[in-house]
């Protein structure tokens, strides 16, 4: 490589940051424009007062649905990577599955049965 390819180089990398520099500013400054002062007291999605009790009864059941949820969504990344190696790693690996398989079968099950499965409106 010669010395002016190399500045040629350096040239488009600086170029490029800074137009990302001015890209960052621009993204900070352009929603200021024209818009009013904040008010004295900002809205209760800010820690403003909300004219109601703060203390609000959730429902377990949701987090209960999401942690199930995630639980078998992680069950086919795991299953994905043994299903394309399956044939190298041998009957070992599917040894392996099927206690997984069993382990979170049990947990559906067990789900099923304490009613995580049901909606009520």
């Amino acid at each position: 490589m010669t010395l002016a390819s190399i500045h040629a180089a350096y040239g488009v990398a600086a170029a490029l940051a800074v137009l990302a520099l001015m890209l960052g500013v621009a993204a900070l400054g352009i929603p200021r424009l024209g818009h009013p002062p904040p008010p004295a007291e900002p809205p209760p999605e800010f820690g403003g007062r909300s004219g109601h009790k703060s203390w609000v009864q959730f429902r377990l059941r949701y987090a209960v649905l999401a942690l199930l949820f995630v639980a078998f969504d992680m069950e086919m990344v795991f299953m994905f990577p043994w299903a394309v190696a399956f044939r190298a790693m041998g009957l070992i690996a599917l040894a392996d599955m099927v206690v997984f398989i069993v382990i979170l079968a049990s947990a559906i099950i067990f789900a099923w049965k304490a009613g995580a499965f049901e909606w009520e409106a």
